[in-house]
């Protein structure tokens, strides 16, 4: 495979893959950025969480557009930090539906173990009645 250029090949994809990454890593921050010049103090007062969402994907955007172009212990614990910031963010401004989710999850599990366990009964009943010479 090396011998027929596969592996020049494969390089060349993957240096437009980071280059495309990039590219769409600085097209984002910058779309960040000017998402978060939009925010006047009564927008941020009104709805922080959403603000906090906004800044801390714009930082993790940032971060790991710098982590592509110069991957170092660094940017990556920017990036990790950045990231756990967001995610964390993430979860704030949505609490309402993750606890609406969730809560939603756990009543479809409740039903589905209620039919499991009269399914059961259900069928040890007619063994048992099978099995029972008296019955």
């Amino acid at each position: 495979m090396a011998s027929q250029g596969g592996l020049a090949n494969a390089a060349k994809a993957a240096g437009w893959i980071r280059g495309a990454g990039v590219v769409g890593g600085v097209a984002s921050t910058a779309y960040g950025i000017a998402n978060l010049a939009t925010y006047d103090t009564d927008m941020i007062k009104e709805n922080p969480s959403k603000f906090a969402t906004d800044l801390t994907g714009t930082a993790f955007s940032a971060s790991m557009t710098a982590l592509t172009v110069a991957p170092n212990p660094v940017t990556l614990g920017l990036a990790v930090g950045t990231g756990l910031a967001y995610g964390g963010a993430l979860i704030r401004d949505n609490h309402e539906a993750i606890g609406k989710g969730l809560s939603e999850a756990g009543d479809w599990v409740g039903d589905r173990a209620s039919d499991v366990k009269d399914g059961i009964t259900d069928g040890a009943k007619k063994l048992g009645s099978a099995l029972n010479p008296f019955d």
